[in-house]
């Protein structure tokens, strides 16, 4: 059973597979199913250090009939990258939550990932969809708790939904997330740690170049570092700004004017291609308040997929403070990975790499 899945970055070809915390949350959850077992290879921003601990099964299921999630070519905008994120940075300096060390940051949203399903020598693909909600510590001392409802799935691009892809939808499970040993200050991404990264863009901008990052190229590390600083998070005012006016200094990021978040809320996209698929960071139109991400097809050979199709996207949909989370048993059986180390960040900006390699290949 422990080779039954084996969770990868498929849609974001530039992260690491998923590390053992992510293995331990995916085998806990296949342990608990009375259905068919499937290898699942699951590819999206899953809860690292996850516990399956519950689930509610929903009574009524939807019909099985599932259409891929196809858009209108990305159309750029007169909007330099500099200028979208400069409003966004405007609109992160304004109130903080200011949510005390003991407390949790809760956050909301909806998102949509691809899966790969391997049954008897049969392989399946479809795009996976889940509200979520999770709970962090504020300073990242104690567990977190993630929620997480399973929605009507999509099709892939080319491959009918299979059958088990709608085993989940309806039912709600919680899991613990792993309080592990904290890494180097640029690695944590709780809101205590991050209200110590730097609040000027050298400064951040040579955090986003962090040598230790993995990625093809510095430049794609540090804009796929700009979206999981983001994501399912809640970043401190002056880092927030620090952070999009840093990202706007990234080689290669544009501005797409009709960008879509997983809710269905239009706004612009700052993003960047790579291998076949623009990866953006969706911002309102008129707050430039930040509403999700998403990662669509601009070269058919290179993502094979067609051009037009959402491999991933995501909505943020509530952030808010509390004191405490749902009661979720532990796990004696979780292991946190190690954490990962590098050299000190640069603290000249001329120190970060500004082009990338000609030819990147998968990690």
């Amino acid at each position: 059973m422990n080779d039954e899945i084996e969770l990868v970055a498929q849609i974001r070809p530039d992260v690491e597979p998923y590390d053992a915390d992510a293995k331990i949350a995916a085998r806990a959850r296949l342990r608990t199913s009375r259905r068919k077992a499937y290898r699942i290879v699951l590819a999206g921003a899953l809860a690292v250090g996850a516990v399956a601990a519950t689930t509610v099964v929903a009574m009524n299921r939807p019909e099985r009939e599932a259409t891929p999630v196809v858009v209108a070519m990305p159309k750029m905008a007169k909007m330099s990258a500099e200028e979208l994120l400069g409003r966004a940075a405007g609109q992160a300096a304004g109130d903080d939550l200011r949510p005390r060390a003991d407390q949790y940051i809760e956050v909301s949203s909806q998102v949509m990932y691809s899966a790969t399903a391997v049954s008897s020598g049969e392989t399946s693909r479809y795009l996976y969809r889940n509200n979520r909600t999770i709970w962090q510590s504020a300073d990242g001392s104690r567990a977190g708790v993630l929620q997480s409802e399973g929605l009507e799935p999509k099709a892939y691009p080319g491959w009918p939904v299979p059958d088990h892809a709608w085993d989940n939808v309806g039912d709600v499970s919680l899991m613990k997330l792993s309080k592990c040993e904290a890494g180097p200050l640029w690695y944590r991404y709780d809101y205590v740690s991050l209200s110590q990264w730097p609040d000027d863009v050298t400064g951040m901008r040579a955090f986003l170049y962090n040598e230790g990052r993995n990625g093809n190229g510095p430049d794609q590390a540090a804009w796929t570092a700009v979206g999981d600083i983001l994501r399912e998070n809640y970043v401190p005012p002056a880092q927030r700004a620090a952070l999009f006016k840093a990202a706007a200094t990234i080689p290669g990021v544009t501005v797409n004017e009709n960008a879509q978040d997983a809710a269905g809320r239009h706004g612009l996209g700052a993003g960047r291609e790579f291998l076949g698929i623009r990866q953006e960071i969706v911002f309102d139109a008129t707050t430039y308040e930040l509403l999700g991400e998403r990662q669509v097809v601009v070269d058919a050979e290179q993502a094979k997929a067609p051009v037009g199709s959402v491999l991933a996207s995501t909505a943020q949909l509530e952030v808010k403070i509390t004191d405490t989370v749902p009661a979720v048993a532990d796990d004696p059986g979780l292991v946190c990975p190690e954490p990962a180390s590098s050299p000190a960040p640069a603290t000249d900006s001329s120190k970060s790499p500004t082009t990338e390699p000609s030819s990147p290949s998968p990690s």
